[in-house]
């Protein structure tokens, strides 16, 4: 046999003995370290698993109610002339008349702003056998858009205030009145006290599972927050109201947060 061939055979036959000696002086066959090594790698899964599985994830919802302290409304004049001279000239008149109204009521704190000028042509399509003839214009309309707003009041101020300013907008000459809409100009704390109940929500919730599933809440892992909050304005529609003017109704605006949590339960003892 050749000398190199002896070599490698020698080689393996001492690694083998090395081996087994080693094992031997643990005390431990080495089938039994080989299962105990597969344990040992499965095991962190496995728990991780167990873990997983016993988690409760659910939702909870938070609503607060706050009495609205700012309004806006919108306030227009649109008119229509023949020419666009005559209509612009007319729509800039009857704005300027509301501007002066709404101005003359001395409302502290009343903000009033120009949102939108427009001209446009009115035109007109004639049908005669089948045929469509080009629109041609028969006149021009012209308008002018208002933006009111009032913050920082109390509910009575925001009651008279509103009535008021419709009044005077509709006396002057504004013929494209909007409704008025109720928010709050800040609503941080709102938003906090929405977010705090709903929080309180899920929990409950969680241990109502919990306690319809004979098992219990150990700990609190995480809770997420909804990133976009529902806020339902009060809105006071338009329409005439009494011989003593318009109704005017500030309410309350509601806020609306959701979350959802995850909890981990364990068996009842």
């Amino acid at each position: 046999m050749p000398t190199l061939t002896r070599s490698l055979i020698a080689g393996l036959a001492l690694g083998v003995m090395t081996c087994v000696s080693s094992t031997a002086l643990a005390g431990r066959p080495v089938a039994e370290v080989f299962a105990a090594d597969r344990l040992a790698a499965k095991e962190p899964g496995a728990t991780a698993e167990n873990d997983e599985n016993r988690t409760i994830t659910i939702g909870g919802v938070g609503e607060v109610a706050r009495p609205a302290d700012s309004m806006r409304t919108s306030i227009g004049v649109e008119v229509r002339e023949k020419t666009l001279e005559a209509a612009r000239d007319r729509a800039a008149c009857r704005s300027q008349a509301v501007l002066a109204a709404l101005r003359g009521l001395a409302i502290p704190g009343l903000e009033i702003r120009t949102v939108d000028i427009s001209l446009s042509p009115i035109r007109e399509s004639h049908v005669a056998h089948g045929d469509v003839t080009e629109p041609r214009i028969i006149g021009y309309s012209a308008s002018s858009q208002l933006s009111v707003t009032l913050r920082r009041a109390s509910p009575a101020e925001l009651q008279a205030a509103g009535s008021r300013v419709l009044q005077a907008a509709l006396a002057s000459g504004a013929n494209d009145v909007g409704g008025l809409e109720f928010f709050l100009s800040d609503r941080a704390e709102a938003r906090r006290s929405a977010i705090a109940a709903a929080v309180q929500d899920a929990q409950a919730n969680a241990k109502a599972v919990a306690k319809a599933a004979n098992v219990r809440i150990v700990e609190l892992q995480s809770i997420s927050v909804a990133q976009q909050e529902r806020y339902a304005f009060a809105q006071q529609m338009k329409g005439l109201g009494g011989a003593d003017g318009f109704p005017v109704e500030p309410g309350d605006v509601r806020v609306t947060a959701a979350v959802t949590v995850r909890v981990a339960f364990a068996p009842n003892p």
